[in-house]
């Protein structure tokens, strides 16, 4: 499975719980521990944020 990418507008706080939803149920055997999902997840916001520029919020 893809990691989740933020979504068109979508808020931090709103994309961090997503994320964290979606690996846990669907890679939770691949990163047991809580806190290496959660930075995979500000890890990928903050990357999306890097490659379009927006401080906040994602867009396409």
């Amino acid at each position: 499975m893809p990691l989740p990418k933020p979504r068109a507008n979508e808020k931090k706080e709103t994309f961090i719980s997503r994320c964290m939803e979606e690996i846990t149920k669907e890679e939770k055997d691949k990163w047991p521990d809580q806190k290496q999902r959660a930075a995979i997840c500000y890890r990928q916001w903050d990357q999306w944020q890097k490659d379009h520029g927006h401080p906040e919020k994602a867009e396409k």
